[in-house]
């Protein structure tokens, strides 16, 4: 039996969490998500998407920002995108079994969603899409997944 997978990537994960926090669009807002305190010289953790519109470069130095671009800078608050991340954990397990929840990353998970497919009635490309619209964007609109077999894993 053919085996599939959700790969779920929040994009810009904490820049997003800044956004949202703030009440602000990511997808309009110029924020980078830094600590002041250490200079000029210190390396985003993450920018907004509008940012990378504007052609800035993810990980970027604060001093390779043009100087013409407005922007917020938001203090890197790692407890606070832990929380983000856990809440997001918990609406999987609202729809797939722990077991199937493979967890890499703060922003990143793969789910085993074969089993899952007659249960909900999808192929991999729809159940991927119907969980981004109806499920994740609950706390989360910057939410990016994409559903692979086995074989692009392997």
């Amino acid at each position: 039996m053919q085996q599939y997978y959700l790969c779920i990537d929040l994009k810009t994960f904490y820049a997003s969490v800044e956004c949202v926090e703030r009440a602000l669009d990511p997808f309009n807002t110029n924020l980078v998500v830094a600590d002041k305190n250490r200079g000029k010289g210190t390396i985003c953790l993450a920018i907004t998407p509008k940012m990378k519109m504007l052609g800035i470069k993810n990980r970027c130095r604060i001093y390779e920002i043009p100087k013409n671009i407005k922007y917020i800078i938001a203090m890197p608050r790692m407890k606070k995108y832990i929380e983000y991340s856990a809440n997001i954990y918990k609406i999987y397990l609202k729809y797939f079994s722990k077991e199937d929840i493979h967890v890499y990353s703060i922003d990143e998970a793969f789910i085993d969603v074969t089993k899952y497919l007659k249960l909900y009635k999808a192929n991999p490309i729809t159940l991927a899409r119907n969980n981004n619209k109806r499920h994740f964007q609950r706390i989360w609109n910057n939410c990016y997944s994409r559903s692979w077999n086995k074989h692009v894993l392997s």
